[in-house]
């Protein structure tokens, strides 16, 4: 048994990375038998940098499985060293830190050194070595985290090699992402309204496309279709909106346009038939991990980050990044309730190979 101090966002923090790290944590503490402390965020981003409602989920708790500090906060450096220390003095065998943006990369990068100094072993789960939007001076503040790891767990060759270009030589696992088995089963009160259901998922920005779906449903030759918008719009709502009443999509377009519950996710994904990510540039996606939970088969961008989870006739379709014309097509000649259905079952047996105890093996083996 392991003594090992996760420090990130967790539960009652809302999206992908808090999740992600509650999971985590969960696993090392429930499966793994270790002994398991987690220091959290007290403030995580200034309300002028959060463009959603709130950052905590209403509806959440902090973890029940293992004793959680919520010390840290991300623009306050006399928490970072109240953090550090308290961290140094509980003397782990083991520190577990995400790297996800910039935003919060000088707090744990600065926690992360002084812990290294002292002796401990750092691993860092990287989610992503640069931002989305990327510039100069952000890759600089990511560097400043990564720089201080012992050993790193990704989830894709692409997000390795970036940290490779990042720092040069470094050890890193790569994991494929597991399953977000914390959501709970459907209740069956959504029923299909349309031939063919499509799901987009997630709190909605430029990049992950949604425009490109939208203009390939008006170029595809369905009309017994809908395709649910479900979440919080931090860019582009107007557009967006504007450009549904623009093709006439208003009664194939359904909004849900703010934070979606856990139950209600389950519903959506359960009605769907296939979840679309037409993204123009990925990492990698939570959105993935939860399709493949309820074995919803994908229709996503033929980019790193995502074809390397997605595969054509196996778990889903692939078209070429932006290209509105082929995933038009897509829709039109390949996607189907049966042809969906048919993937959806192949998904079943695969979500076995995806389980939390083997992410959770590699972060405890990476500094081996």
């Amino acid at each position: 048994m392991a003594k090992i101090t996760v420090l990130g966002p967790v539960s009652p923090f809302r999206g992908g990375i808090a999740r992600h790290t509650t999971r985590l944590a969960r696993e090392l503490a429930e499966n793994g038998g270790h002994e398991v402390t987690i220091f959290s965020f007290s403030s995580l981003y200034p309300k002028l940098l959060y463009p959603g409602q709130d950052d905590r989920d209403p509806n959440a708790k902090a973890p029940d499985f293992a004793p959680t500090i919520f010390s840290l906060s991300s623009v306050n450096p006399f928490s970072w060293s109240k953090t550090a220390s308290a961290i140094a003095d509980s003397r782990p065998d083991l520190v577990v830190i995400p790297a996800w943006t910039f935003f919060v990369a000088p707090a744990l990068g600065w926690i992360a050194k002084k812990l290294r100094n002292k002796g401990n072993k750092i691993v860092q789960v990287v989610h992503n070595a640069s931002d989305h939007e990327s510039a100069g001076w952000k890759t600089g503040l990511m560097r400043s985290q990564l720089k201080q790891a012992t050993a790193f767990v990704t989830h894709n060759d692409q997000i390795a090699d970036a940290i490779q270009s990042l720092l040069g030589k470094a050890h890193i696992a790569v994991s494929p992402h597991p399953i977000y088995d914390d959501y709970p089963e459907p209740t069956g009160d959504l029923q299909p309204k349309a031939a063919l259901e499509l799901l987009f998922f997630g709190l909605v920005r430029h990049y992950k496309g949604l425009d490109i779906a939208i203009r390939a449903l008006a170029t595809s030759e369905l009309d017994d279709v809908r395709l649910t918008v479900a979440g919080e719009f931090w860019e582009d709502e107007a557009e967006t909106r504007a450009l549904v009443e623009k093709l006439g999509l208003n009664e194939r377009v359904e909004f849900h346009a703010r934070y979606v519950s856990d139950q209600e996710a389950a519903n959506l994904f359960q009605r769907a038939d296939a979840t679309i990510l037409p993204y123009r540039s990925a990492t990698g996606s939570g959105v993935v991990a939860l399709a493949q939970n309820y074995a919803c088969p994908m229709i996503a961008s033929d980019i790193d980050g995502l074809n390397d989870a997605v595969r054509s006739g196996i778990n889903g379709w692939l078209f070429p990044s932006e290209d509105v014309t082929a995933l038009g097509s897509i829709l039109t000649e390949e996607v189907t309730r049966n042809t969906a259905g048919n993937l959806a079952k192949a998904m079943q047996v695969e979500k076995q190979n995806l389980g939390w105890d083997k992410f959770a093996d590699v972060v405890l083996s990476a500094t081996d």
